[in-house]
C-alpha cells in the first residue's frame, strides 16, 4: 500500500486521495461511511478527498434513494494521468535546456569547451574517429611528433587516417624525428608537408581546427586527451608555428 502511495504521489495525489481510491477499489461501490471505515479517513474530511478525485477522474458517483453513491474509475485511468505528468515533465524538460542554453550564450559568449581523456590504444582511436568525424577541406594538422619508437605500433592506423585526410584534401604538417628522414624521403604526398627535428619527447601533440590532442601509448596504460577549445588550439597553433619556422625542412 505504501509503495502504491508513493507512485501515486508522483503524479499528484496526496496520501489521502491514494487511501481513499484503494478503498473504493476494494470495497466497488460506496456510501461515505464504509469509505471511512474502510480508509481510516475521518468524515469530516472525505467530501473534500472525494471532490479532488471526481475532479482528476479517478472517482464518480451517483444517486441512490437520494444517497450518494461513489464508485471507482477503472485502475486504466491512471494511465492518463501518467502520461499527462510525463508530458508535463518532458515539456518542463525542453523548457530548462531552451533556458540553460540561452543563459550560458548570454553569459559565456562563446561554446563551452570540451575537455575528454581516453585510455587503451582502443581508446586512443576513438578519439581519433571523433577528429576524423569533424574534419573538413579548410582543416589544417598540425602535428608535433615523438621520437620514432613512441608512434611505430598504431603507424598502420595512422596510415588509414591520412588516407582519409588525402581524400578530404585537408592539409598536414607533420613534424618527424630526424631518424624518420630516409623513411619519409620515399614518401610524396601534396597534402602533406614534412618538416624533421631532434624529437626525444614520447607524448605527440597536434592542433586540428579548435582541437588539441595529446596522446602516448609508451607506457602501460596508453592515454590521451582531446580538448575542444578556440582559445588553446589558437595557443597551441602560434607554438606550433615557431617550432615549425625553425624545422629541418624536406619536400611539400
Amino acid at each position: 500500500m505504501k509503495k502504491i502511495e508513493l507512485m501515486l504521489k508522483n503524479i499528484g495525489i496526496t496520501s489521502q486521495e491514494s487511501r481513499t481510491y484503494m478503498a473504493l477499489l476494494t470495497l466497488g461501490e460506496a456510501q461515505t461511511g464504509q469509505i471511512c471505515s474502510q480508509s481510516g479517513i475521518a468524515s469530516s474530511n472525505i467530501y473534500k478527498i472525494l471532490e479532488k478525485l471526481v475532479s482528476k477522474g479517478l472517482v464518480s458517483f451517483r444517486f441512490r434513494n437520494n444517497t450518494k453513491i461513489f464508485m471507482p474509475a477503472p485502475s486504466e485511468s491512471l494511465n492518463e494521468l501518467f502520461r499527462e505528468k510525463q508530458q508535463t515533465l518532458e515539456k518542463q524538460r525542453k523548457t530548462v535546456q531552451d533556458e540553460l542554453i540561452r543563459f550560458k550564450k548570454k553569459k559565456l559568449g562563446h561554446p563551452q569547451s570540451e575537455y575528454k581523456y581516453y585510455e587503451g590504444f582502443t581508446g586512443i582511436k576513438s578519439m581519433w574517429y571523433e577528429i576524423n568525424g569533424k574534419l573538413t577541406p579548410k582543416s589544417t594538422e598540425r602535428v608535433y611528433g615523438a621520437k620514432k619508437h613512441a608512434y611505430q605500433r598504431l603507424v598502420a592506423f595512422y596510415d588509414e587516417h591520412h588516407a582519409l585526410r588525402n581524400k578530404l584534401k585537408v592539409r598536414g604538417k607533420i613534424l618527424f624525428p630526424m631518424e624518420d628522414k630516409p623513411l619519409e624521403k620515399k614518401r610524396k604526398n601534396k597534402n602533406t608537408e614534412t618538416g624533421f627535428a631532434e624529437l626525444n619527447n614520447e607524448t605527440e601533440w597536434g592542433v586540428v581546427d579548435d582541437m588539441v590532442y595529446m596522446q602516448y601509448y609508451t607506457q602501460k596504460i596508453p592515454k590521451a586527451f582531446l580538448i575542444k577549445d578556440k582559445v588553446i588550439a589558437d595557443t597551441f597553433r602560434q607554438v606550433y608555428e615557431q617550432v615549425w619556422s625553425q624545422r629541418i625542412k624536406h619536400y611539400k
